[in-house]
């Protein structure tokens, strides 16, 4: 194919090509200070001759000129001599260099370019022909080139190897040319044609032979390689089976004699390096000689180095071949971190369940790394590996492979502020990946990741910025932690002195064993050994202290400090501490604290609504409430739930509220029963037959407190309270009956239009008005309960130490009373009746730790409500109290 290709295109192999529109201007900076020589290198004897015809012909060329007048700038000529017996001349731009500005155009990576490779088969390289002069320098430009040499001045008239922005201007120039062809990879002055046919390989290749022709691009055509399986390119053979190392550079290796001295072993260690992604455990067979510079170290070239030098040729004998990166096949990382190394290979999916290898990839750790806890070092193992390979996964699914199982939990359910803090930041740097999956594989299945990190020599890797920050961010954790520093160190000399602690930062540390291998004390941590961590020396639990056995009752007592409640004091420790059963713990104590059960709110108890009257004005209650500094009487009817509101502007003694009554009972003739709250103003003998009902207790007389609420907030709105109590009393209720039918039998005529037939007199449907309002109670009971959460409270047992809310004194339950959920309980001065939810139960059997350290306060007992009489019990039970 070769001759084919020169006959069609002969322009594209003769002379020296000078690609078309294409000129470089050299740009210094303005801080640029001029260089120059005026005695040139020596050019070795041997070489003189032979560098006196290369200076000729490449004036002849055009390439460069004799300078004869003064310049700025001139740098010296270096010579190294070629296998053929020429030479190749050099200039030593390097003082130049410092100042030019570059052209910043990206060079192609070399993993970029082998995954376009993917799936071809069919490969041509071409060589451009000293690419660098086939771009013409501008006039300005030349001067700045000037070097010197025995023979006398040169400057060039083309742009120079050496110049620092050369290959990028070279590599922006092809890319030009060849912008827009499919299976092209260009690399500088290297272009690779590739096909997955050969058609279409050849199809391709005639495309970039025009466009270099029409460019002006000259090849050189010793170097041209056509139409084959396999082809050397940036230092590697590609072919359709995938990627393997260079036979040449690998014999090159094999016949270099043992390092003698530390430059040797940096060379060595260099060149082997460049096989890296070939071999599963480099790092491992290098430790012997890597050794060797480790700082103060003497030097000694014996055995186990030489035994390492002859493995490290071996094994790269046998380097595997690597698969071409394919974006459109499935892909995964099997990462692995051992106690000082870390490991891990791409792998793509050419057949279902068949894997091959992209890249392998390994490096030790830093000296705090090191440190680390083991479930953190795979972490870090993960990350790593995910950030080294991002050119193959960002953007696409893939799935991680570890052989760490409690790591797999944490990288795919816990949330963030669940974890420690090294795992907080390893996830975040995640998180610019789509992982779909993260799956446990077993370590002897685990095998090429867990070699590459197994035995890597002691750290000579920096710690990098992200280990800067992981080590600060970790360190700001703990300084956040409420706790001083000597209390942080209490707590880290009883972790250490604690079996348990000692025995749980063991397996950190290393690995953790079998759940039916650790003892009954450490089985709680297993199960969140994920979350587990040390940082700074101390043991925690995501960003929590783990407190040790002996320090536990001093951390309970300080959390339910202040005396909060159960939730309160969990979320409490959640800040910072814990242990195994804490939770419970806590409850437990909360529940037997004898402050907090004196003060406890009960919880509501469900809703006991009062039964419906038989008839109207059969039942009704009363209360008192102040609206705008005047106090009003409420009289409201429980069965149609009529109000009656009078104003006290003067006086809330008895004799005015029973004044006010009587004018109401005068209207409405006089109750069965009446139900109030049993304030001061009802205690006065005239009183005595009405029914009394838990006192201070307003739920028991719940109509007439919802009453007042719905009266109070209708004479707020209304400035004519007449009005609004007529609106009030003329609206239907949920029955459909409005409270003035209910009560008198008859709509009443209210400031909305109503026909005349509405306003004869009907009774309502006593037997429907019932069941609505049944359904209508139930509905407001059910509706209770589940808002409120509504639970029966717990039967006091008589002799039962209970403290009474509304007295704040202490009393012992005598028995249940005959009015519902009520008790009689004896005081220090009297016995009196107070409803469930005021009565606080205290436990006997308190922890007297915990008593001594919790303060009580003092309780008044003799500070009573003025209306609690001191009765006996027959004498209350003679006036109807019980």
């Amino acid at each position: 194919m070769k001759e084919s290709v020169k006959e069609k295109y002969p322009n594209l192999f003769t002379g020296l090509g000078q690609i078309k529109g294409q000129e470089y201007d050299i740009k210094v900076t303005h801080e640029a200070t001029p260089f120059a020589i005026t005695v040139p290198r020596q050019v070795p004897i041997p070489l003189r001759k032979e560098t006196e015809r290369e200076l000729q012909r490449m004036e002849r060329n055009g390439v460069i000129s004799r300078v004869e007048d003064p310049t700025e700038w001139c740098a010296p000529m270096v010579v190294t001599p070629k296998s053929n017996g020429k030479v190749r001349v050099c200039v030593d731009l390097t003082k130049l260099n410092q100042f030019v500005q570059r052209e910043n155009h990206p060079l192609p990576t070399t993993d970029t370019t082998f995954a376009n490779l993917a799936g071809a088969r069919y490969f041509t390289k071409l060589d451009a022909n000293s690419g660098f002069w086939q771009i013409k320098l501008s006039e300005r430009s030349k001067p700045l080139t000037t070097f010197i040499t025995p023979w006398g001045r040169y400057c060039f008239n083309v742009l120079p190897f050496g110049i620092s922005s050369g290959s990028e201007k070279f590599q922006k120039c092809m890319c030009q040319i060849l912008e827009g062809l499919d299976g092209v990879e260009c690399n500088i002055d290297d272009v690779l044609v590739h096909g997955a046919t050969q058609e279409e390989h050849d199809r391709r290749l005639e495309a970039v032979l025009q466009r270099l022709g029409n460019a002006n691009v000259t090849l050189n055509a010793e170097k041209c390689v056509f139409n084959v399986s396999s082809v050397k390119f940036l230092g590697q053979i590609v072919g359709a089976d995938g990627i393997k190392p260079d036979p040449e550079k690998i014999q090159a290796i094999l016949e270099m004699p043992h390092p003698t001295n530390l430059h040797e072993v940096r060379s060595f260690l260099g060149m082997v390096n460049q096989f890296s992604k070939f071999t599963t455990n480099l790092a491992d067979l290098t430790k012997p000689i890597r050794e060797l510079l480790v700082k103060n170290t003497a030097w000694t070239w014996g055995p186990p180095q030489q035994d390492a030098f002859d493995k490290i040729k071996k094994a790269l004998t046998s380097a595997p071949i690597l698969t071409l990166y394919d974006p459109n096949k499935a892909t995964k990382i099997a990462a692995d971190a051992s106690s000082y190394g870390l490991g891990a290979v791409v792998l793509q999916e050419e057949e279902p369940d068949t894997w091959k290898p992209v890249s392998f990839i390994s490096r030790s750790m830093t000296t705090t790394e090191a440190r680390y806890a083991q479930i953190e070092k795979e972490a870090l193992a993960v990350t790593w590996a995910c950030e080294r390979s991002s050119n193959y996964i960002i953007g696409k699914p893939i799935t991680i492979e570890t052989d760490h199982k409690p790591l797999v939990p944490l990288l795919t359910n816990h949330t963030i502020d669940k974890l420690p803090p090294r795992l907080q930041r390893y996830k975040m740097r995640l998180m610019r990946f789509h992982i779909k999956d993260v799956r446990h594989v077993p370590g002897k299945l685990h095998y090429t990741a867990d070699t590459l990190s197994r035995k890597i020599p002691e750290s000579t890797v920096q710690p990098t910025v992200e280990e800067n920050e992981m080590n600060a961010y970790v360190l700001s954790v703990i300084d956040a932690l409420p706790a001083s520093n000597p209390r942080l160190k209490e707590i880290q000399q009883a972790q250490d002195e604690d079996e348990v602690c000692k025995e749980v930062k063991k397996y950190c540390m290393d690995q953790w064993p079998g759940k039916d291998r650790v003892t009954p004390a450490v089985k709680p941590y297993w199960s969140v050994q994920g979350q587990l961590t040390i940082a700074d020396g101390l043991l925690l639990k995501g960003t929590r202290l783990v407190i040790p056995s002996r320090l536990q009752r001093q951390t309970l007592n300080q959390i339910h400090e202040g005396h909060q409640g159960i939730s309160k004091c969990r979320e409490r420790a959640k800040i910072s501490v814990w242990w195994p059963g804490l939770s419970a713990q806590i409850k437990v104590m909360v529940e037997n604290c004898t402050t907090c059960s004196k003060y406890r709110q009960q919880h509501p108890e469900p809703l006991m609504p009062t039964p419906l009257p038989q008839r109207p004005w059969q039942l009704i209650a009363t209360d008192l409430f102040i609206l705008e500094k005047v106090t009003y009487l409420l009289v409201v009817d429980y069965y149609s739930r009529y109000v009656e509101v009078v104003a006290l502007p003067k006086s809330t003694s008895s004799s005015k509220i029973i004044q006010a009554l009587k004018t109401i009972f005068a209207r409405h003739g006089i109750p069965d029963e009446v139900r109030s709250d049993n304030g001061p103003q009802y205690h006065s003998d005239e009183f005595a037959q009405f029914a009394k009902d838990s006192p201070r207790y307003p739920q028991a007389n719940g109509e007439v407190e919802r009453a007042v609420k719905t009266v109070k907030n209708i004479l707020k709105k209304e400035q004519d309270p007449t009005k609004a109590l007529l609106a009030y009393r003329s609206t239907p209720l949920a029955s459909g009956y409005s409270p003035a039918e209910l009560l008198m039998g008859r709509k009443i005529k209210s400031t909305i239009p109503i026909t005349l037939p509405h306003l004869t007199p009907q009774l309502p449907n006593q037997k429907l008005f019932i069941e609505k309002e049944e359904v209508y109670r139930s509905k407001e009971k059910k509706n209770f309960d589940n808002c409120h959460k509504a639970q029966p409270l717990k039967p006091l047992p008589p002799g039962a130490t209970v403290y009474i809310t509304d007295m704040d004194c202490t009393g012992t339950v005598i028995r249940p009373s005959k009015k519902p959920r009520s008790y009689l309980v004896d005081t220090p001065t009297t016995v009196v009746r107070r409803n469930r939810v005021q009565l606080q139960n205290i436990p006997k059997d308190i922890d007297k730790k915990q008593d001594e350290q919790e303060t009580t306060p003092s309780l008044n007992i003799n500070s009573r409500p003025s209306r609690i009489k001191t009765l006996s019990l027959k004498a209350r039970e003679n006036l109807g109290l019980e």
